[in-house]
């Protein structure tokens, strides 16, 4: 009877240790309870089975080994049902569950209004509500390009060479200023002038030395021809200085180039005809479109909802230089701008659950699923903002809070659980069935209640 109390000890050790809360060590320390009472039943067995033949060596009277016999078997029924309590126990603790499906009630409802997005609305209230309106951002992008095309037109042309200078100033700290039309005149006596007015800035000194200061300038060579696509010169000179005989200066402001002259040209040329330029627009607008649209495209949020007509493309500079290149094409430059105005779908979601939830009296309700279909967008992009009409058809229900429900079904049974149910009013329908089938109540472990909303 000791061993067989022991045995007993084990098992409540066992059902001690089952409240741990993780279902692995749970089942792991079970399993090895019950191995180490199946262990121990297996040598109590052979002990027995041991004195009994030694018993029947000593000659025992038959009736005392009957009487050992039944003792036995009055000690192994004992264990059996000790054992077969346990697993029950055991079976209830761990592996019974409840499993409830809720239908919730549920309302029908459509919505078909007019909505504004507007870019200075930052969040969705009472005022918004009432003014049907709900935030919008205004994404956009500038990009500008140089296109080239072919010229078709052919005429007989007088072009002069132009290019670039930059102009030093080591003769003083004083400003000096170049009329437009200046002449300066390469190191082979070719003659380029001034395009525009140009102030040089005054000399530096450094440590009381002279540092010359410099800006770069546009200039255009005096006739026209191909000779003056000259190549970079280290030094041009200002021809009024030395007629002035005002030799420092001359000596001391001057011009260098790092590239070639080029575009002097007299002869047959192509030229772009209003075809070719009407053209080349409409193909250069189109590029920058196309290239602006996906820049924007891929600069915006995937949570944001775009319109049909909420997107709006305009050019902000358009300069077309009719002079050919070698190949005989002209250049368009471009600069143009890609705007587009969305909103969050979920702010919209918000502002009709709202709108709803004020209009019933009943500030609980939420969208379960919904349809949603857009009309016409009439965007303003001068104030940031687009309306639209929707045509909304939702279910709309109370949810349930999961949490708080499990832990008010604990410990119940079916009729318990039905009166509980009751008290809700956003329940429309509630069944419940137990595992295994010896089981009528809920399990105190939330883990093991499982839930199911319809």
């Amino acid at each position: 009877m000791e061993e067989i109390s022991k045995k007993k000890k084990t098992v409540d050790a066992v059902r001690k240790k089952s409240g741990q809360s993780l279902r692995k060590i749970q089942e792991e320390k079970i399993n090895e309870a019950i191995k180490k009472i199946d262990k121990q039943f297996e040598q109590f067995e052979k002990k027995e089975e041991k004195r009994f033949k030694e018993e029947d060596k000593i000659a025992k009277p038959r009736s005392s080994r009957f009487k050992k016999i039944k003792n036995y078997a009055l000690i192994s029924l004992g264990a059996l049902l000790v054992l077969s309590g346990a697993a029950v126990y055991l079976t209830n603790a761990f592996f019974a569950k409840a499993e409830i499906k809720i239908e919730t009630k549920k309302t029908e409802l459509n919505f078909v209004d007019s909505v504004i997005a507007d870019k200075k609305i930052v969040k969705i209230g009472s005022a918004e509500i009432a003014g049907k309106q709900i935030p919008a951002e205004v994404f956009s992008i500038s990009k500008n390009f140089t296109f080239s095309f072919p010229a078709t037109g052919k005429k007989n042309v007088q072009q002069k060479a132009e290019g670039k200078i930059t102009i030093y100033n080591s003769y003083s700290s004083d400003l000096q200023i170049l009329v437009a039309t200046t002449r300066f005149a390469s190191p082979d006596g070719k003659i380029f002038h001034l395009k525009d007015r140009v102030t040089v800035p005054g000399a530096k000194v450094v440590d009381g030395k002279i540092s010359p200061s410099s800006i770069m300038a546009d200039v255009i060579a005096d006739k026209a021809g191909a000779e003056y696509n000259i190549g970079p010169a280290s030094k041009f000179v200002i021809m009024s200085f030395k007629e002035k005989n005002l030799l420092e200066k001359y000596e001391k402001i001057y011009g260098s180039s790092n590239e070639a002259m080029k575009g002097g040209f007299i002869g047959e040329a192509a030229y772009p005809t209003d075809d070719d330029i009407k053209k080349g627009k409409a193909d250069a607008e189109k590029q920058l479109k196309d290239y602006t649209d996906s820049a924007l495209s891929l600069q915006i949020p995937q949570d944001f909802k775009f319109l049909d007509g909420s997107r709006q493309f305009s050019i902000l500079k358009e300069i077309v230089n009719p002079q050919t290149d070698e190949k005989g094409n002209f250049s368009i430059f471009v600069e143009g701008k890609s705007s587009s105005i969305g909103f969050k779908e979920t702010d919209l979601k918000d502002f009709i659950e709202k709108t709803v939830q004020g209009s019933t009296g009943n500030t609980l309700l939420k969208i379960k699923n919904y349809t949603l279909e857009y009309g016409a967008a009439r965007p303003d992009f001068g104030q940031g903002k687009i309306s639209f009409a929707i045509d909304f058809k939702g279910v709309f229900e109370e949810p349930i809070n999961i949490g708080d429900f499990k832990q008010k079904l604990t410990g119940k049974n079916e009729q318990e659980l039905k009166s509980l149910v009751s008290s809700y009013s956003n329940i429309q329908k509630f069944t419940v069935s137990f595992s295994p089938f010896w089981v009528k109540t809920v399990s105190k472990n939330i883990d093991k209640i499982i839930i199911e909303v319809e």
